[in-house]
């Protein structure tokens, strides 16, 4: 039962190993019939394969042999950009949020959760994106 849900023999073996635990466990939960465990097995599969492939090149390729690559990726000017980017949104963030908060409460306005939490996303992603590009066009 162990290796069925994934914690037994085949730990860190790979993606295959993997969607064929997710198969099975599909078939001992009922979520699934024989051949959509089949199914989900092999999509499960097809999607885990691509994150294990993007590992095992983080972990065996060096920088140092690739040719024109950074080599300290996080001193180059566009990462200070980013940087100055994202602190400054964090703070647009919290006072348009707050803005929003205060209105809300003075209006007596009832709002779905979901859609104020996408707002607030929405209003950092902006905000970062715009300083982004003033901190690139002023180098």
């Amino acid at each position: 039962m162990l290796a069925i849900v994934g914690l037994g023999a085949d730990r860190g073996s790979g993606a295959c190993p993997r969607a064929t635990n997710v198969g099975a466990l599909t078939l001992l939960t009922g979520v699934s019939r024989g051949d959509e465990a089949l199914l989900i097995a092999g999509v499960f599969s097809i999607i885990m394969s691509w994150g294990l492939i993007g590992l095992i090149w983080a972990l065996l390729v060096d920088r140092s042999t690739l040719r024109g690559v950074i080599d300290k990726p996080d001193e180059s000017i566009e990462s200070k950009w980013l940087d100055a980017a994202m602190s400054g949104a964090f703070s647009d963030t919290v006072m348009l949020t707050g803005f929003a908060l205060a209105a809300l409460a003075i209006s007596g306005f009832e709002f779905d959760a979901m859609w104020a939490l996408i707002g607030v996303i929405v209003i950092a992603f902006f905000s970062a994106f715009v300083r982004y590009l003033m901190a690139k066009k002023r180098g």
